[in-house]
């Protein structure tokens, strides 16, 4: 259990000597401290709208196949044979892959520390009252320890870890793509089919929020698909700047909480010129984190969806340590 501060004067007290007599003290820290006493009150709020907003997302995504399926592809059906089968394997390829590292990632736990003897402890978690190992830090959401963890998703109602930070990013990517494809090629397949108008321009659409006469009719329908266009825009630079900062991330072999903390900085800070130890370089840091040896890995476990596990068991490093020394595949799939 998370101790409790007894009364106001000790949660002050906590605040005024953390703010004045920490001499490791960062922006970090002074906001953590700061926050301290709201921690419960964020946590229930961030449970209870996390299943919201996972609901949300399955909304458009839904939405997105039923475009693609219902309208988008009727309409690519009438051009020509190959031009067809090119946006079938592309537009497919996206969807399945989309929808299946989210439900990976909503479903995958990210993984917690073993409850019997930890041969490799890192420190002690002064909320659980239990031994951490390296990389692992607690979230006060879920209130657990989370191996490797990254953050708290409240899009995935989840932690982002060791066993599910690679389906993460995958449907950042898998989304940006989805998105980008939807409002350049969709958007055109569909006013062609809608509106039987192809330079319809998709701002002065979203604007009108879709109540452009169509010869269809279903003027509510068609003001929510302009919706769904709208949140499409929006993603690709929501999502695909995420996708973006977790890139950079692995590319440094780090997490999200080790690069903002500077516990394991992958830049000299101002408190330690220490390199990261867990970066092996970007070739090798992208091979461990998607799991690839060589070109027919690559196609079979990230090009395709996979469920292969990450290497070792979010505990015990020495295999991570190790991988430049084993030139054959040591991934479970």
């Amino acid at each position: 259990m998370r101790p409790k501060t007894n009364s106001i004067k000790n949660q002050i007290r906590l605040i005024y000597y953390t703010f004045f007599y920490n001499e490791n003290n960062d922006s970090l820290t002074l906001i953590e401290t700061f926050l301290y006493p709201f921690v419960d009150y964020i946590s229930k709020f961030f449970r209870i709208i996390g299943w919201f907003l996972v609901c949300l997302v399955i909304l458009l995504i839904t939405n997105m196949i039923y475009l693609y399926f219902s309208i988008i592809l009727p309409q690519i059906y009438t051009t020509t044979w190959p031009n067809f089968l090119i946006h079938f394997i592309i537009g497919n390829w996206l969807a399945i892959n989309t929808a299946f590292h989210y439900y990976k990632g909503l479903t995958t736990n990210p993984g917690q520390p073993p409850k019997n003897k930890i041969d490799n402890i890192a420190s002690m978690c002064k909320k659980c009252i239990s031994p951490k190992p390296a990389r692992t830090h607690h979230c006060s959401i879920c209130d657990n320890c989370i191996l490797k963890m990254d953050h708290h998703c409240p899009w995935f109602n989840n932690c982002i870890g060791f066993y599910n930070h690679r389906y993460f990013l995958m449907f950042c990517i898998f989304m940006t793509l989805d998105c980008i494809y939807l409002i350049t090629f969709g958007f055109y397949y569909y006013c062609a089919y809608v509106y039987q108008n192809d330079e319809l321009n998709i701002i002065s659409f979203v604007i009108n929020l879709g109540s452009i006469p169509s010869p269809h009719g279903r003027s509510i329908f068609f003001t929510l698909n302009a919706i769904e266009f709208f949140l499409c825009f929006v993603a690709i630079f929501a999502v695909g700047g995420l996708a973006g900062i977790n890139i950079f991330v692995v590319s440094n072999g780090a997490t999200n909480i080790e690069l903002r903390s500077m516990r394991i900085p992958c830049v000299p800070s101002t408190y330690s010129n220490a390199r990261n130890p867990y970066d092996l370089g970007f070739r090798v840091n992208w091979k461990i984190f998607l799991g690839f040896d060589d070109f027919k890995s690559f196609f079979l476990k990230v090009i395709l969806p996979s469920s292969h596990k990450p290497l070792g068991d979010g505990v015990d490093w020495s295999d991570y340590f190790k991988y430049n020394q084993n030139e054959h595949d040591i991934f479970l799939v």
